[in-house]
């Protein structure tokens, strides 16, 4: 039991520095700012939600008190803009999610997939 005991700990550094590594080489995105439109949302607050939930701005809690027996879901569209991401023109790319979220005003319930992939759109000079 104590053989285990003494390779767990050195065994979860070695994992967590190599999960910090692996972090720091995946982010190379060029976007310089990102528009996000939702459409088929009309509550202003579940918008500004939805905004900075794609922008992983906040931290989704899974339900409100109001959601404890089952989210009220409804639908929309929100289409992520990356300007000046490329290079070469066309420079701006677009990424189209498709979003699930809890109507209700206390419940943060999001699950954002996206749809296809992402394409090249032609929105900056």
């Amino acid at each position: 039991m104590k053989v285990k005991r003494m390779f767990a700990k050195p065994i979860a550094i070695l994992m967590a520095v190599c999960m910090v590594i692996q972090l720091n080489g995946v982010v190379t995105a060029e976007s310089v700012s990102n528009d996000i439109v939702v459409t088929g949302v009309t509550d202003e607050q579940k918008v500004q939600l939805i905004t900075d939930t794609i922008n992983g701005e906040i931290l989704i809690s899974p339900f409100g008190i109001a959601c404890l027996f089952g989210h009220s879901t409804a639908k929309g569209i929100a289409y992520e803009t990356n300007h000046c991401y490329y290079t070469t023109a066309p420079k701006c790319r677009r990424t189209t999610y498709d979003v699930t979220y809890c109507t209700r005003s206390s419940c943060n319930y999001i699950v954002y997939t996206q749809i296809g992939a992402t394409a090249r759109i032609s929105c900056c000079a």
